[in-house]
């Protein structure tokens, strides 16, 4: 087997978040993201997106899936796990 890859931390992260949001976005199409308006005081603040709940559990599961496939078949880890 060859000599684990390292990249740094933050590179490796937005690579794998990436990925996971287009997968998550091509499963849920229009039902990816929800909508806030209102903050928890009732206080309108500026809408913000962010995954509906299922989404964002899907979203969990596709980046713990494609972390583990950087590591385990293309021996690429984050520089954190050194």
């Amino acid at each position: 087997m060859t000599d684990k890859i390292y990249i740094d931390n933050s590179q490796f992260m937005e690579l794998v978040s990436d990925l996971a949001t287009q997968i998550t976005e091509k499963a849920f199409g229009d039902d990816t993201y929800i909508f806030i308006k209102y903050g928890t005081d009732g206080a309108m603040y500026f809408p913000e997106t962010a995954f509906s709940e299922d989404a964002q559990d899907y979203f969990n599961d596709k980046y713990t899936e494609l972390e583990m496939m950087f590591n385990t078949i293309a021996n690429i880890y984050s520089d954190e796990r050194q």
